[in-house]
């Protein structure tokens, strides 16, 4: 998919049925704008597909946290949720959030099927200092009774919804 200077690719593995996304675009704002809206656990829910709820669990240090998402995904599909420790990696050009389940700390809720298979990262270059390029590549594999062909189908509109709503959001931010 390449819409609106965002671009969306799939990669099929041999050991699972579900597709691996990585999303692609270029933005109107500083690097650390970016980073900023990234690790907000507190506002992800008013820009990223399909969250309902997002909250800090934990802070183990200035650079890495525990995060608690729910996800809303629609009748008749259960709802999610997921436990993820999410860690910042800083260099002179280049920004790295890694996303891993950490489920230990929390007991599954009823109401939702947990994520426990998952793993991904965004990565934001700069390519100057009002411009930076945008990448998150996810895999995961959405628990319960959904049919696989059913998440590939469909699998390009999150991170296509996640990435329109965070370039608006940053580069409104940036104008400020």
């Amino acid at each position: 998919m390449n819409k609106e200077g965002v671009k969306v690719y799939l990669t099929k593995f041999d050991s699972t049925a579900f597709k691996e996304y990585r999303a692609v675009m270029t933005v109107n704002a500083n690097i650390d704008t970016i980073v900023k809206q990234l690790v907000d656990v507190k506002n992800l829910k008013k820009w990223n597909y399909k969250t309902r709820k997002s909250e800090l669990v934990k802070k183990i240090s200035d650079s890495s946290w525990i995060f608690y998402m729910t996800h809303h995904l629609g009748w008749p599909i259960q709802d999610r949720d997921h436990v993820s420790k999410v860690t910042l990696t800083r260099n002179e050009n280049e920004r790295i959030i890694t996303i891993l389940p950490e489920n230990r700390l929390l007991k599954e809720k009823p109401g939702y099927v947990r994520l426990t298979n998952f793993k991904g990262f965004w990565c934001l270059k700069k390519v100057s200092d009002t411009q930076t390029l945008v990448i998150q590549q996810i895999y995961g594999n959405p628990g319960g009774h959904i049919p696989a062909f059913m998440i590939n189908m469909v699998i390009t509109k999150g991170p296509f919804d996640t990435f329109r709503e965070l370039r608006k959001r940053v580069e409104n931010l940036n104008k400020k």
